[in-house]
């Protein structure tokens, strides 16, 4: 079964050439071809059909080649296997889940809860950031803790055009957007699209982890937009910086 795996395998020049000084020029073909399967497949099985089919030699070749091959290997219980590259690949998997905790870890201290377990700044996010947040829609006058049927009606977001700003300008902030431009670009996003959409926007770019979030959350506007409304090609965020401060400049009267 295929494993996932590093997409690049480490190749140490000095101890290859030292295992292989004696291979002919096509031995160093079969051999890089039956270790870079390896790497992907797991160990081949002790089948010739198989290893030729790895080494891309016909039946003449590899049986000439097989015993320089196998010396480079342990053939044992029907598998060629290879020390080196099993260590290399354990090694491989180590980090990778060194990395996914370490990243988890990250995360959970920059939007959840910090370590010393007081809540972050990104706490103060509502639930709406952090799911689908449908628009609101206006619905009859009614009691303030329950709705038509009786039940206990769900909390309301407390005045979310704060909530847009502060956390837009946080989330901006990574992007090495200043305040005052973050600032005035969630002003034209909130003037265009309201705040409720700027705050699904906003939502979806933390949840995907956005590196570049101004084209991101421009891009999420787009989506819903005829297409001879949407932004044309460029830099998505030096696109939305300029377009935001001219009509910055245009309320202003500059």
């Amino acid at each position: 079964m295929t494993r996932p795996v590093s997409a690049w395998m480490p190749l140490y020049v000095g101890d290859y050439l030292g295992d292989t000084q004696r291979l002919t020029t096509e031995q160093h073909g079969a051999y890089l071809l039956l270790i870079l399967d390896y790497w992907r497949n797991g160990p081949a099985p002790d089948d010739d059909a198989v290893l030729q089919q790895i080494t891309k030699c016909d039946t003449k070749t590899w049986k000439k080649h097989r015993p320089a091959m196998a010396r480079l290997f342990k053939v044992a219980d029907g598998e060629w296997r290879h020390k080196r590259i099993d260590a290399e690949l354990a090694s491989a998997a180590t980090n990778a889940e060194r990395r996914s905790r370490k990243a988890k870890s990250a995360a959970e201290a920059r939007w959840g809860q910090s370590s010393n377990g007081a809540p972050s700044n990104a706490r103060s996010m509502p639930g709406a950031l952090l799911g689908e947040c449908p628009p609101q829609s206006p619905s009859p006058k009614k009691n303030s803790d329950t709705d038509v049927s009786g039940a206990a009606a769900p909390p309301k977001i407390a005045d979310p055009e704060k909530v847009m700003f502060d956390q837009g300008k946080a989330l901006l902030a990574e992007a090495g957007i200043v305040n005052g431009k973050a600032g005035t670009l969630l002003g034209k996003w909130k003037r265009d699209h309201g705040a409720e959409a700027v705050i699904v926007a906003l939502g979806k770019a933390q949840r995907e982890g956005a590196i570049d979030p101004i084209s991101f959350i421009e891009g999420c506007f787009r989506n819903g937009k005829r297409p001879d409304q949407q932004r044309r090609p460029g830099n998505g965020m030096l696109d939305a910086i300029i377009d935001a401060e001219r009509d910055d400049r245009a309320r202003s009267g500059f």
